[in-house]
């Protein structure tokens, strides 16, 4: 397994999509935090976003991949 790396909230965004994970349009979280959902779950997590392009940090990347049941290629 190869080490993970950071994204962007952008990459995130798009790599989320393709497993059914979306952003919810009109709801915020406290402050500058943004909700992803995931419709056949109905899981969801908020996630800080500073900034598009700003980087993520590995911990809540990890915390992303085990909340939605995601596999390792996610973090590739």
């Amino acid at each position: 397994m190869s080490k993970p790396r950071r994204l962007t909230y952008r990459e995130l965004k798009q790599r989320l999509k393709k497993y059914g994970i979306v952003e919810l349009p009109l709801s915020r979280g406290k402050g500058s935090e943004r909700i992803f959902f995931q419709e056949t779950t109905k899981n969801f997590i908020p996630v800080t976003c500073h900034g598009e392009g700003k980087q993520l940090g590995i911990g809540l990347l990890k915390a992303i991949q085990r909340k939605f049941n995601l596999p390792d290629e996610f973090l590739e």
